[in-house]
């Protein structure tokens, strides 16, 4: 099993502090688990720090710490079913176990495994605050890598990983131009998901499988027809009743960059099909229900991913576009979800999880819209959209371009980019500190399915 870890930039941040005192220091992590397909992805979402009072040795190259410094964290674990993880640091060291860390370790294990019922999770942070390394286990497994989420997306490859083979030259070198080698790798090392594979699900869809990306997760219930036929990239008239991912999973094979690509012909508010993105670094929403919408809202903060939703709308009269309303919003942690910004409708939402009969009936007796007719579509601007997506995914992770914002909107009609901020609503989910990286419990993300 391949194991994973994912922080959000304020928890890494108290963490990186620990770097600057001389001595070591230690703690006690609280994460979420997330398991699919041999991949486990710890969701961290605090630190209980061992008090200064718990240490009957710290030095910079050693620790004694008694059991009241820890045993309180692990009550606290078991009480919220959360996975403990022993961390300490290396300050100025490279975090590589001592023969003494092993020994504390072998310890710890067996209490702490009857203590939480958990297996025994260790991490070890290192070197400097300016260029921090770490290594990690879970159960005698070493973790790969670790993903930091918050204004920038960054991946840290574990002390001691072997990052994968680098691309290609021949075929990214212009592209290694902007972001190197590894730039490069790291776009393969990515796993990212796309909801929706229509207009703008497709074109986020082939920009994705054309940057090299390793894996992709692509999920939709519908069929190419005749009118969304003008904006699938890589469908033709033949494809007409084809399930729209099988005709997307052919167009990667079709280009030969590697993508692997994992299809879930289904809606994400399958409790099936969500379950395949819970391993992803990063999701982008190309659904335009307000169901689906839901879902993303929460997978962005209980697994601690980030999320980019894209939508486009484009208002005509009498055959003539009056305007044109895109956007690409960005959720994780510490950013205002679709919901606190209006995005999703909850009358809609309601409606929608009714069932076919039950709304139309309703829609009759005027208490639902029922099913409007459809809004007007062009592939100019579903594609652009997901270019502005796509973009806002590099610039997080390559660190380019100006500050990066949570929220951009583009209007095409009025010559107009507007960049907005914002902060969760209080009290709202996604201003929920113990939601960070809940990751998998019953009922997923607190929701019905």
């Amino acid at each position: 099993m391949e194991v994973r870890a994912a922080v959000d930039e304020g928890l890494w941040a108290e963490c990186l502090s620990a770097l600057e005192v001389r001595e070591e220091s230690a703690g006690i992590v609280l994460a979420g688990t997330a398991e699919e397909d041999g991949r486990l992805t710890l969701c961290l979402n605090r630190i209980i720090w061992v008090p200064d009072n718990a240490y009957d040795l710290r030095s910079p190259r050693e620790l004694r710490i008694r059991s009241e410094g820890w045993m309180p964290a692990l009550a606290e674990a078991a009480a919220g079913d959360w996975q403990p993880i022993f961390f300490h640091t290396h300050p100025g060291m490279a975090p590589l176990p001592s023969w003494h860390d092993r020994r504390v370790e072998e310890e710890l294990a067996p209490v702490f495994e009857a203590r939480v019922g958990r297996p025994f999770a260790s991490m070890i942070l290192g070197e400097e605050q300016r260029a921090p390394v770490f290594t990690g286990t879970f159960s005698g497994t070493p973790w790969t890598r670790l993903r930091i989420l918050g204004q920038r997306l960054r991946i840290l490859a574990a002390v001691g990983v072997d990052i994968g083979e680098i691309p290609p030259v021949e075929t990214f070198e212009r592209q290694m131009r902007a972001f190197g080698c590894e730039g490069q790798a790291l776009l393969r090392r990515l796993r990212i998901g796309v909801v929706g594979a229509g207009g703008t699900g497709s074109a986020v869809f082939e920009q994705l499988v054309r940057l090299g990306v390793g894996e992709i997760v692509l999920m939709d219930d519908d069929v190419v027809s005749e009118t969304n036929l003008t904006r699938i990239h890589g469908s033709t008239m033949a494809d007409v009743g084809e399930p729209k991912v099988d005709v997307l999973v052919r167009s990667a094979k079709a280009i030969g960059l590697g993508t692997e690509v994992e299809a879930h012909p289904a809606k994400v508010t399958d409790r099936s099909a969500f379950e395949a993105l819970r391993g992803c670094d990063v999701v982008f929403g190309c659904t335009d229900d307000n169901a689906g919408r839901a879902v993303l809202a929460r997978l962005a903060y209980h697994y601690c991913l980030m999320v980019i939703d894209v939508g486009v709308k484009i208002g005509g009269r009498d055959g003539r576009v009056t305007d044109v309303d895109a956007r690409a919003t960005v959720m994780a942690p510490g950013m205002p979800c679709l919901l606190c910004r209006g995005r999703i409708d909850p009358n809609r939402l309601r409606e929608e999880q009714l069932p076919a009969e039950e709304r139309d009936e309703l829609a009759e007796e005027g208490y639902a819209q029922g099913l409007a007719d459809p809004d007007p579509a062009v592939v100019t601007y579903t594609t652009m959209i997901g270019s502005f997506a796509v973009d806002e995914m590099l610039q997080r992770i390559f660190g380019f371009g100006q500050e990066p914002s949570s929220e951009i909107l583009v209007r095409p009609a009025r010559r107009e980019i507007r960049r907005l901020g914002g902060a969760p609503l209080p009290g709202h989910f996604c201003d929920v500190a113990g939601l960070v990286g809940k990751a998998d419990r019953e009922p997923p993300l607190g929701l019905g399915w």
